[in-house]
């Protein structure tokens, strides 16, 4: 049994002993957000501006594996009913090149059982070809499902040059369990250091964003057509948290370790830009019906481009 499973059915049971006061503050209570995170729009786009070349001129995307949580994992309040939660990563398609962002996790790691029902290693090989041909690598954070595919790639010394990890990401590796980087073969890389943005590529602008992990970013892309797209990695899991300003219930938060207050910032910055700028595309970690939104609109496009 996965140590996380372990932990969240010991956690379950010391719900259930303790009684209806401590059911509500971990399971049902969300605190207010006190403050918001400095996210100044206006930069982000000029420094997605202030690179010369080619911005990206389509996103394309792998659904590589799902898990299953119950809603209450989700969102604090919510119901026990199960809701899938998918796995993706991304490719960014310039004229010339490829930028991928998040890797998922390989099947060694996501034994499918009933926490795992869908798993598609074709998608996986996929990515494994993309990443082989990218010219950036970057995560938008250091937990198993968005570095474990990264973190498997047999040709994994190949890929330390295009690979930005970020040094919050790099001196994580327990957040990254039971993903690992081989220490030998990370010997000498020198991680991203930024603080606040970090203009990564034309178009493509990095945004420090810690709380759910400390080296939790978040990815902001300006199409060649204009068009823009906020990754929001798992500072948010779904769009429902940031209609809602509302976390991951506390017995979630403990078990990743979250700064929960950090994280409900970010949710209230999120909330305010999604009525002030209806253009910018924000885009959860694990929203299937978000992601089936933006392929509708043709901003999304399934499946990398090799």
């Amino acid at each position: 049994m996965p140590t996380w499973l372990r932990r969240l059915l010991q956690t379950l049971i010391l719900l259930l002993a303790i009684g209806g006061p401590a059911y509500f503050l971990l399971v049902v209570h969300s605190p207010v957000a006190r403050s918001e995170f400095p996210l100044d729009l206006a930069q982000v786009r000029a420094l997605a501006e202030s690179l010369p070349g080619d911005k990206p001129g389509e996103i394309r995307y792998e659904r590589i594996m799902d898990f299953k949580f119950a809603e209450a994992m989700v969102m604090a309040g919510e119901p026990w009913q199960a809701t899938p939660i998918p796995v993706y990563s991304y490719q960014l398609v310039y004229p010339d090149r490829t930028l991928i962002v998040d890797t998922a996790m390989n099947q060694a790691i996501a034994k499918p059982d009933f926490l795992v029902p869908m798993y598609d290693p074709a998608a996986y090989q996929r990515m494994s070809k993309g990443l082989a041909a990218a010219s950036l690598i970057v995560l938008t954070h250091e937990h198993m499902d968005h570095i474990g595919g990264l973190a498997a790639q047999p040709n994994l010394a190949a890929l330390l040059p295009a690979l930005r990890l970020t040094e919050e990401q790099l001196t994580n590796p327990k957040g990254m369990a039971p993903a690992e980087l081989p220490a030998a073969l990370m010997q000498g890389y020198q991680p991203l250091r930024y603080q606040g943005l970090y203009a990564l590529a034309p178009g493509v602008v990095l945004i420090q964003s810690p709380g759910h992990t400390p080296g939790s970013q978040m990815v902001y892309v300006r199409l060649a057509d204009g068009r823009e797209l906020l990754f929001l990695g798992d500072v948010s899991w779904q769009m429902r948290n940031l209609e809602s300003v509302r976390e991951r219930p506390l017995f979630m938060t403990l078990m990743i370790g979250e700064q929960r207050d950090a994280v409900l910032a970010e949710f209230k910055t999120l909330n305010r830009l999604m009525q002030t700028e209806p253009g910018l595309n924000l885009l959860p970690g694990h929203d299937g019906a978000v992601v089936e939104r933006l392929r509708a609109a043709g901003l999304l496009t399934p499946g990398f481009k090799l």
